[in-house]
């Protein structure tokens, strides 16, 4: 009599753990979850940045702002972060040691920067790397 009433307990389990991943939407897990929903749009081979009502501002954004640009995040991010402020947003062009295809994913991208006063210190736009251990 155990064994059958484990038996049932573990098919309940099953049948209600299959019916909450294979039945309806779990709406309510997603509740609260804001999700920036935008669309990504091309230029020739060159994909812009999600289009969006903000702008990017290029001396106060931090590393994570450039994650919705495709080509941006690390290393290009990291470039402009470093290399700020900025008088315009066109200066960011002239950051030194761009690749040709860094230059192209800027140009391309332009319109979705802007450009204010610097109020963000960099050590709070790129936090320093915890020290490695040995």
């Amino acid at each position: 009599m155990k064994r059958l009433g484990r038996w049932l307990g573990i098919l309940c389990l099953v049948a209600i753990a299959s019916f909450g991943f294979f039945g309806r939407p779990q709406s309510v897990a997603a509740q609260g979850i804001n999700i920036h929903q935008g669309t990504i749009v091309a230029v020739g081979n060159i994909q812009l940045c999600v289009e969006s009502d903000q702008k990017i501002d290029l001396n106060n954004a931090n590393l994570v702002a450039f994650t919705e640009c495709p080509g941006f995040y690390p290393t290009l991010a990291k470039l402009i972060v470093q290399n700020g402020p900025y008088q315009t947003v066109e200066d960011v062009l002239k950051i030194p040691d761009l690749t040709q295809r860094q230059k192209e994913l800027l140009q391309a991208n332009l319109d979705n920067f802007s450009v204010n006063i610097a109020v963000v210190p960099l050590e709070q736009r790129m936090p320093p790397r915890p020290p490695m251990r040995k």
